[in-house]
């Protein structure tokens, strides 16, 4: 649906999105995800048309839109405010797109009645902006976008504004819309939780690159880089140095692993760490003093400082193993070879 040639956006002496391809399929749920000032929003508005690409090529659809502003490009976006109008009431937002299109009366009422039922907003459609909350103002938003029947809708940060509570109702309104429309998504966040949750597909950005991209699970499960480690969910980095095939931790552990000599990070996720005062079963196994263990609800956090000083998380959801392991005991952390990662750092 979208394909994105050696795209790049310069602002002055800044790259804010270095030379890029990225393919975006048809009824894709594609989340741009990446930290404050890595380029995802300048790269959100490109793709829309509200800023013209420093180099490179854009298609949607077979067709190249590079040199076309957003009124010609067959897309939509939802922006972090909103952007309703405050002088029209919802009815008025939602069909002002189609009015400058200057469709009839009764196809504007239909396709507004349509999209109200679909995004549960039929009872507020009189209602003036000024009287809406946040989450009915997104669910505006969104049926004024989508009226439109874009062939790609874009979404900046749309639940950024929102509590806790409302974001996680707003995520399973955006999937429910996803199925039912059956079209194509594209949203930027900054939150790995709404990324993982709402998208069937993640770019992960750094520093005006995408530096991976592909299902949520290849992300969080075989992250390539040490940034997409960390950013996403949890992890413990720890470094060791591959010879001959052999890497050796620097907390003590070895085990046989092919590859380039030098220096390499074995990234591991905490949920995926045993702790135990007896040596607990895995392919690799670190000692050290337990430092502390809190209870958080659905699981007990483990941090262990090992002999080398440095320090190793696990999560537990077994609350009771907790039983009989003091703070300042010596413990024992393993986890297996196929659940660990390699990062090579030469």
């Amino acid at each position: 649906m979208v394909r994105l040639r050696g795209v790049a956006k310069r602002f002055g002496a800044l790259d804010a999105v270095q030379p890029l391809d990225l393919d975006i399929h048809r009824g894709d749920f594609l989340a741009i995800l990446g930290p404050s000032g890595c380029g995802k929003t300048t790269l959100l508005r490109v793709i829309g048309g509200f800023l013209a690409p420093s180099r490179g090529t854009i298609e949607i659809d077979g067709v190249d839109v590079t040199r076309l502003g957003p009124e010609r490009r067959p897309t939509n976006m939802v922006f972090q405010g909103y952007g309703l109008f405050p002088h029209m009431n919802v009815r008025q937002n939602i069909s002002y797109g189609l009015r400058l299109a200057k469709l009839a009366r009764p196809e504007i009422d239909r396709r507004v009645g349509e999209i109200a039922a679909l995004g549960r907003i039929e009872d507020l459609l009189d209602r003036e902006v000024h009287r809406l909350s946040g989450g009915q103002q997104q669910r505006v938003a969104l049926a004024r976008a989508l009226v439109m029947r874009p062939k790609v809708l874009l979404l900046d940060e749309p639940l950024a504004a929102l509590d806790l509570k409302l974001r996680q109702t707003m995520q399973e309104e955006l999937r429910r819309l996803h199925r039912e429309i059956g079209g194509t998504f594209v949203f930027v966040t900054h939150d790995q939780g709404e990324a993982l949750g709402l998208a069937n597909r993640i770019a992960v950005m750094e520093a005006g690159r995408i530096v991976q991209e592909g299902t949520p699970e290849d992300i969080y499960g075989a992250p390539r880089t040490r940034f997409v480690s960390t950013f996403i969910g949890e992890a413990n980095m720890i470094p060791g140095h591959r010879r001959d095939g052999m890497i050796e931790l620097a907390a003590g552990a070895m085990f046989q692993a092919p590859g380039p000599d030098g220096p390499v990070t074995i990234m591991i996720r905490p949920q995926l760490v045993r702790v135990g005062m007896d040596k607990p079963t895995g392919d690799v196994m670190v000692s050290g003093r337990l430092e502390d263990a809190v209870f958080l609800g659905p699981y007990v956090r483990y941090r262990v400082r090992l002999d080398n000083g440095a320090g190793i998380d696990a999560h537990d959801a077994d609350a009771r193993r907790r039983i009989g392991l003091e703070i300042g005991a010596r413990v024992h952390a393993a986890w297996t070879l196929a659940d660990q990662r390699i990062i090579d750092d030469s």
